[in-house]
């Protein structure tokens, strides 16, 4: 058999798969949650607003982070629609290439909005919003998910995300090649990504998770995306149960060592998605179509968000509107407008970016399987 055949989905879901309005859910209010927070963070309209909202404002810009639970559902939908095939070299690089597809196209169109925003509101918003004029090099930069790594600011806010959910996909890809190359090796099955991924979470729970400098590289995040790894090990294998309580232990064990209420919205969110697929609950509920439909554009709203917001509050700052009754109104417009531009963004990018990987990895594996080497070993 070619592994490449069974290794080749390159988006990293499942199309048999029923749908998990749980998991939608979550993802909702997620994305809501990054809404508020960034929209909380960033002036001059939560700034203008706190003579009336000052409470609420500094509990956003301070505790709405919801990124950690993006990177636990990853995790267990990345391991839920991969763990089972096999994997070759060939098959990592459609993968990755597929996965650039669903996650790059319409990461690089957020990009041009967020430029073309910048412009706008640069002279009229303050340089942390808008950031200085782009650059070829930082564009690059952007391009191939390095610009953390390199030095060079973001375009738009949370673009950090997309890259180190990449750096996991890759991590976690190269894990399932080795547990299906090393047997030729050594000649036995070694569970490589469960030996790897308990090393990994617990040099990163103790050092590099402590360690704010570490948070351009994937091994910072890597407890968060293996949560979700774990969850569906235990799900899949009844005697591997154990291992979901046991690591949460590991989590607590680390709150204990170093207090990180990131882990503990991990912690969490793991338990909600244990519990949620255990009972069957993570299909029956909730089932209303607006959860569904957020939960759907959950990307897409993490990426236009911070764009529109500069768009508002640049056109705000022009018309002079920066009493606190007009800054609340340019949020909640600002917000209205976020929603409705996500639905669209998500129907017309990030959707056929979807099919676009889908097809491509088809493709590749259609051509896999009319090979002659293919031919020969399913002869």
């Amino acid at each position: 058999m070619c592994s490449t055949v069974n290794g080749s989905s390159p988006e990293g879901s499942s199309p048999a798969a029923g749908r998990l309005v749980f998991l939608d859910a979550l993802r909702a209010f997620a994305s809501l949650l990054i809404l508020w927070h960034h929209f909380a963070l960033y002036p001059p309209l939560s700034r203008q607003a706190e003579p009336l909202l000052g409470p609420l404002v500094h509990w956003f810009a301070d505790y709405a982070r919801a990124t950690q639970v993006f990177f636990v559902i990853g995790g267990f939908v990345m391991a839920r629609s991969l763990s089972d095939r096999k994997w070759d070299v060939k098959s990592v690089g459609v993968f990755l290439a597929g996965r650039y597809c669903r996650l790059g196209i319409p990461y690089l169109a957020a990009c041009i909005m967020a430029i073309a925003a910048s412009a706008w509101g640069r002279g009229w918003l303050p340089e942390n919003v808008t950031g200085t004029a782009p650059a070829v090099t930082q564009g690059l930069a952007h391009v191939f998910f390095l610009q953390d790594i390199l030095g060079y600011e973001h375009f738009s806010a949370g673009l950090w995300f997309v890259c180190i959910n990449f750096q996991l996909g890759l991590i976690y890809a190269a894990t399932l090649w080795l547990r299906d190359t090393l047997p030729a090796l050594v000649g036995r099955r070694i569970d490589v990504p469960m030996i790897a991924g308990w090393v990994l979470s617990a040099i990163s729970l103790f050092h590099f998770n402590r360690h704010p400098e570490w948070d351009s590289w994937a091994l910072y995040f890597f407890p968060y995306f293996f949560m979700g790894i774990i969850v569906h090990r235990a799900l899949k294998n009844r005697r591997s149960a154990a291992i979901f309580w046991i690591y949460q232990l590991l989590i607590i064990a680390a709150m204990c060592h170093d207090w990180r209420w990131r882990l503990a919205s991990a912690l969490v969110v793991g338990l909600l998605l244990f519990g949620a697929e255990k009972t069957g609950l993570s299909t029956r509920w909730p089932k209303a179509g607006w959860i569904a439909r957020m939960g759907k554009a959950s990307y897409s709203l993490f990426l236009v968000h911070f764009p529109v917001l500069v768009l508002v509050a640049g056109l705000w700052a022009r018309l002079g509107w920066t009493s606190p009754p007009a800054a609340i109104a340019g949020l909640l417009s600002a917000f209205a407008a976020s929603v409705a531009i996500s639905f669209a963004f998500h129907r017309h990018i990030e959707k056929p970016a979807a099919q676009l990987s889908r097809r491509w990895g088809k493709a590749q594996v259609a051509k896999a399987i009319a090979s002659p080497a293919c031919g020969k070993e399913n002869a």
